[in-house]
């Protein structure tokens, strides 16, 4: 698991650094303030922050400096479509801080208005859909973006804590915007602590509106992090189990469609400790970097139309920086059900360690396990590439297919190396891992690997209800792997490889709304010189197992 600063505590850090700066200010924003007001004082605020349209005043003869703090209260409310504090339209940012001076957007949490803190929310006014199938209407339909960082110059930048919710959309994704667009060309940006929930869209509406957006030019490094968010589509509308009509596939019976997109665009470099849940993509990305600790789960057939439709996908990753590795680690991917998963593009390596990949691909097609992680080279690509895919845990349902051409993709041209991992499901290892007739393949399974019936891992304790961690010291994965700890800082640069375990992320409630918990189970580091479990978890008798999920359940319309 991860030792990467968690995200609350880099904030205190960023503060910290931001506080030993003279010239820095903190402002104020509340929905009872006034923008004639100082905003440099709690009992002072701005009712608006700088770059918001109905901003005015002192608040819109502000110069957002280097170190500045903008603090909005906790539990208030920020309107797009109706009420006080209204934003006016799309709320710009445009202010960069400087490499160790950020500029933080976001809240203290002992300033709030409530009982106990909770975040400040970001509304569209629609109210949240509770009635059967979808609204005739929006009442306040959404043509834009709501927020914007800057227009692609941006850079050290913090946008923390903030709910967004209430938006509606009766077009396609041409005719309306997103709730948070991060333009291509922005670097060094950290989207932290946000919680995106609660869209609605007309029965005729596609199902791609985004809760992010990153498109346009600009470097594919370019270092920006989103890090600590939640993206739940639960208590949006849902086309029910059944319906054949507005789903993607025809026939379908078993399976209904979610709605909404959690991320879609070119510049998403390192995503860690988020939550993807009861969404019809999850992320669409034209670069991609470090993926780690994050929980995928209850991704659904999309019902887009025509030239909008977009498979659904984890991650679909287009390319990435020349020269640059690709790492995947701690993640869970799981109840996913649609007809491909994950498609990486490596560009030198790619590391895919201590995952949780199980009851995916279930299509309306049928299990489609060959769909589910597939690796491909790209036009910037080395060759040839490599991927080393150890220690992880998965049953039948998903494969690592080394993949043809799919432009803008290009073929495997590569090897594949194996080790340490615990598989449920298959009888060989030539059933984990396969070579498309379009791509050219070497593997290389260096052993250590445990393959088990789902009767025989159940018997031992590995069951999907506790991610198939071990529960005892007899387990058959208990120190039976191979000890790799001569890796740990190739595999990643926080060297996670060697922590121990994986479910690194789960939602909960907290801050008003959901929150990732960070960590889900006891961090218990992978011993020096013994062997080490085989697949993503490390048994410890001292230490506490994955937590079972809870809420789960989608609120079908």
């Amino acid at each position: 698991m991860s030792r990467h600063v968690p995200p609350i505590l880099m904030k205190s850090l960023i503060c910290l650094v931001i506080s030993g700066s003279a010239s820095a200010t903190t402002y104020y924003i509340a929905a009872n303030g006034s923008d004639s007001n100082s905003g440099t004082a709690k009992t002072t605020p701005w009712a608006h922050a700088p770059g918001m349209p109905n901003c005015a005043n002192v608040c819109a003869s502000a110069a957002p400096k280097p170190g500045d703090q903008f603090i909005f209260r906790g539990g208030d409310t920020w309107h797009f479509g109706s009420g006080t504090p209204l934003i006016g339209g799309v709320w710009t940012w445009q202010w960069s801080g400087v490499s160790g001076s950020p500029i933080y957007v976001g809240v203290d949490s002992t300033w709030y208005s409530g009982t106990t803190f909770a975040r400040p929310i970001l509304s569209g006014d629609n109210p949240q859909w509770t009635g059967t199938g979808f609204p005739a209407s929006c009442a306040y339909a959404d043509s834009g973006d709501q927020v914007a960082l800057g227009s692609g110059s941006l850079s050290y930048v913090t946008f923390d804590n903030f709910e967004f919710t209430g938006f509606c959309w009766t077009g396609n994704v041409q005719t309306h915007g997103t709730m948070l667009d991060v333009p291509g060309g922005d670097t060094h940006i950290v989207v932290s602590n946000n919680y995106c929930h609660g869209w609605t869209m007309t029965s005729g509406a596609d199902d791609n509106f985004p809760c992010v957006t990153s498109f346009g030019s600009g470097t594919v490094q370019d270092f920006n992090r989103y890090t600590g968010n939640v993206f739940d589509g639960s208590d949006s509308p849902h086309f029910p189990s059944g319906d054949t009509t507005h789903c993607q596939y025809p026939g379908l019976t078993t399976d209904g469609c979610a709605s909404g997109q959690g991320m879609n665009g070119s510049h998403f470099y390192d995503l860690d400790r988020n939550v993807f849940r009861y969404l019809s993509n999850d992320i669409v990305t034209g670069n991609c970097h470090s993926i780690h600790d994050n929980l995928f789960e209850y991704l659904y057939d999309t019902f887009a139309s025509g030239s909008y439709q977009q498979h659904p996908n984890v991650m679909n990753c287009l390319g990435g920086a020349t020269g640059e590795s690709v790492y995947w680690y701690n993640n869970v991917i799981r109840h996913t059900y649609v007809t491909e998963d994950v498609y990486l593009a490596v560009r030198t390596s790619a590391y895919i360690f201590n995952n949780v990949f199980f009851d995916n691909m279930n299509s309306v097609f049928g299990s489609l396990p060959a769909g589910f992680f597939r690796l491909n080279a790209v036009s910037n690509s080395t060759l040839p590439v490599s991927a080393y895919i150890y220690n992880n845990t998965l049953d039948n349902t998903g494969q690592f297919i080394f993949d043809q051409s799919n432009a803008p993709l290009t073929a495997w041209d590569g090897n594949g190396y194996f080790r340490n991992n615990h598989v449920i499901g298959w009888t060989s290892m030539s059933s984990v891992y396969t070579c498309h007739s379009g791509a050219t393949c070497t593997f290389t399974d260096s052993g250590n690997e445990i393959l088990q019936s789902p009767s025989t891992a159940a018997a031992q304790g590995y069951t999907a209800a506790n991610n198939y961690a071990p529960t005892s010291g007899s387990g058959s994965t208990v120190g039976a792997g191979a000890n790799l700890s001569s890796s740990c800082g190739t595999f990643s640069a926080d060297n996670a490889f060697c922590s121990g375990t994986s479910d690194g992320v789960l939602e909960q409630s907290g801050d008003g709304g959901q929150v990732p918990k960070y960590p889900a189970v006891t961090i218990e580091a992978r011993p020096s010189s013994t062997g080490w479990d085989v697949g993503a978890y490390l048994f410890s008798a001292g230490g506490s197992g994955p937590t079972p999920p809870t809420g789960l359940a989608a609120v079908v319309q």
